[in-house]
């Protein structure tokens, strides 16, 4: 049993409720433009998981945990169910979580993620490969001291969700990726076909930064995603 860590969060605005996960090494300001245009209409959460941001790190750093994290702040805020709008990490998280816990979810929008392929699928592009392309080291993260280790070694296993487990999600999922992103168009057309209740939009001329820079563009299709019956 994973104990949970009290993730450090803030909470803005006023209506249903959305909860804003972010990507892998980085904080809850990495989302800030796309939050400030979900705030007009939802109540939106956003934590740092742990180890990262304002949360303290505990063992262990994995996919499991931090939905694990998420659950029980959902569950402490009495905030479900909620739509739950990950990036990068913070999707594969939003995933895990309407996976094992369908009474926390209503809608979730996953924005660049990827799930395990057995087998490996050709030319998927995944932050695991970019570690090994890149040569990318635990101080270039610019992590706590003892983080950067763990957060690599996670990245470069599988995230714990599969295509079939996609088709026993309840609830509908929006696939959102850019056209030039991190995981293949292949792999991202992928899930979207797995899920059971799933839609997809790709965004061309964008790349895995997509909620920064095209804020604007991300936040109308989350919108009109959230209200569609």
């Amino acid at each position: 049993m994973i104990r949970p860590v009290t993730l450090h969060h803030r909470i803005d605005g006023a209506g249903p409720g959305l909860v804003l996960l972010h990507g892998g090494g980085g904080t809850t300001d990495d989302l800030a433009a796309l939050r400030d245009r979900l705030v007009p209409a939802h109540r939106v959460i956003s934590a740092d998981q742990r180890g990262h941001g304002r949360t303290p790190f505990e063992e262990p750093l994995t996919y499991a945990a931090m939905a694990g994290d998420t659950g029980s702040l959902l569950e402490d805020l009495g905030a479900g169910p909620s739509d739950l709008v990950g990036w990068s990490d913070g999707a594969i998280v939003a995933l895990l979580v309407a996976r094992d816990r369908p009474d926390l979810v209503r809608r979730v929008v996953a924005i660049g993620a990827n799930v395990d392929s057995v087998p490996p699928e050709p030319g998927h592009l995944s932050p695991e490969s970019i570690v090994q392309m890149t040569g990318l080291t635990a101080d270039d993260l610019g992590l706590p001291p003892g983080v950067g280790e763990p957060l690599l070694a996670m990245w470069q296993g599988p995230p714990g969700i599969t295509f079939d487990d996609l088709g026993r999600i309840d609830a509908p999922l929006l696939f959102l990726a850019a056209d030039r992103d991190l995981v293949t168009l292949d792999h991202t057309v992928g899930m979207f076909r797995a899920a059971a209740h799933g839609q997809l939009a790709i965004v061309p001329g964008a790349d895995h930064s997509l909620p920064q820079t095209h804020a604007d563009l991300v936040a109308a299709l989350i919108e009109r995603f959230l209200a569609a019956e």
